[in-house]
């Protein structure tokens, strides 16, 4: 009689611990497969500057396609499955060559054996400058630029017939700033960036190290699928978790000062919204 008791325990003890090892083994697949997706198919990435304004606006949250230029092993950057190369007007996302602990977000804009170089603050390639035409003055929004207030607003139109927009300051207010101006010869498996914003955008024309190599390349940005302004002048850099915390903080104390619903669901690519 006894020993059917402790049996009849055992049986009911070993009934309440797989509920509980089901659900621990459903965290784990879960978490396995968010990683899997995150690091092979898409990421998020949030837009912590203004360098590629108008296109991406800071408080935009991206979703980069990391398929797009093949499978890669996480953090090596190692090609494993082949499948695209980086398009002239793509915006891509990398990691920073002067310090890879950074991702940044830019245009490509120089192919392998490109020259690239600027003539009279038109962007030339191979020797020939790139179609622009000026669409008038653009007015940065609240918080994203404080000096100046307004740049112009111009239409670029790459040598593969692909457009988007581009701002430059007016020629008074770089008055005595030196530019580079080039010419810079791309080397061949590597990338020539620059920001939509060109005079504010720390780019391949100002790093240390010029060129984006293939091990750096984490994925094409493709669509906006959030947009919010919150401590637009805050521009203190912190790890991914930091950042995490310190808008959830802003969120939960309402310190989110606008939501652009407009801006959801927008394609990177192409011109920029009016």
């Amino acid at each position: 009689m006894a020993k059917a008791k402790e049996a009849d325990a055992d049986a009911k003890e070993a009934s309440a611990e797989r509920p509980r090892f089901e659900t621990l083994r459903a965290i784990f697949w879960a978490a396995v497969i968010a990683l899997a997706i995150r690091s092979f198919v898409v990421e998020p990435f949030k837009i912590p500057s203004g360098s590629m304004i108008p296109t991406l606006l800071v408080g935009d949250y991206v979703l980069v396609n990391k398929f797009a230029y093949g499978v890669r092993l996480p953090f090596t950057g190692q090609l494993l499955i082949p499948v695209g190369t980086p398009q002239r007007g793509d915006v891509m996302v990398f990691r920073f060559p002067d310090d890879p602990s950074q991702d940044f977000i830019k245009r490509v804009i120089g192919l392998p054996g490109d020259k690239v170089e600027i003539r009279d603050r038109r962007l030339t390639i191979n020797g020939k400058p790139v179609e622009d035409t000026p669409q008038g003055e653009y007015r940065y929004p609240a918080g994203d630029m404080t000096e100046p207030p307004s740049a112009e607003r111009f239409l670029e139109k790459n040598p593969e017939g692909v457009e988007y927009t581009v701002l430059q300051w007016e020629r008074e207010t770089l008055a005595g700033r030196p530019e580079p101006t080039g010419p810079w010869i791309v080397p061949q498996g590597q990338y020539f960036m620059m920001g939509d914003n060109r005079d504010n955008s720390a780019d391949s024309r100002r790093w240390r190290h010029t060129f984006v190599s293939p091990e750096a390349i984490k994925g094409k940005a493709f669509l906006i699928h959030w947009s919010w302004v919150i401590a637009p002048n805050d521009r203190a850099q912190r790890s991914f978790i930091g950042d995490l915390v310190f808008t959830l903080w802003r969120v939960v104390t309402f310190q989110v000062e606008e939501i652009r619903w407009h801006r959801i669901g927008h394609r990177v690519s192409g011109p920029a919204d009016p």
